[in-house]
């Protein structure tokens, strides 16, 4: 087995570890997001095992997300909008990267939205860890055992 043979087995092992991995955390994420919008009565909650979808799931949950004097109203259809024009668009550069980050930007603005909906007093906290991405179907799920303190 010469050196670059060894180095593809390598990455090969790792690459279908790392899909492993991946798959089992969108089955878990689309898991605990279906647990809570099946609890918060979302019609087809079913949506949360499609990727794009699962933006309309989160839209209907905080239904508006308020930027200062402006209000995002729709979120539902506002947010897979954004992640499509940011998966399509993202690419090119200044503008896409503009979409792109204008998207994060309503992403996170609407996680802090949903936690202030469960968890008031701790939205912030759990808005930066969302950053980290690893930590929000556990959010979800603890949400899927709870009823919301304030509804939009």
């Amino acid at each position: 087995m010469s050196y670059d043979t060894g180095v593809l087995a390598a990455l090969a092992i790792f690459g279908v570890f790392g899909a492993i991995i991946g798959i089992a955390f969108y089955v878990f994420y689309a898991f605990a997001l279906y647990k809570l919008a099946q609890k918060r009565g979302v019609d087809m909650a079913w949506l949360a095992w499609i990727p794009v979808a699962q933006m309309y799931v989160i839209g209907k949950m905080v239904k508006t997300v308020k930027i200062s004097t402006f209000e995002v109203p729709s979120l539902e259809i506002v947010l897979p909008v954004g992640m499509l024009a940011a998966m399509l668009l993202g690419a090119i550069p200044l503008i896409g990267w503009l979409i792109y980050l204008a998207f994060l930007v309503l992403v996170v603005l609407t996680a802090y939205n949903l936690y202030k909906q469960y968890v008031p007093e701790q939205a912030v906290l759990y808005t930066v860890l969302s950053i980290f991405g690893i930590t929000i179907p556990f959010f979800f799920l603890k949400f899927s055992k709870m009823d919301p303190v304030n509804l939009p």
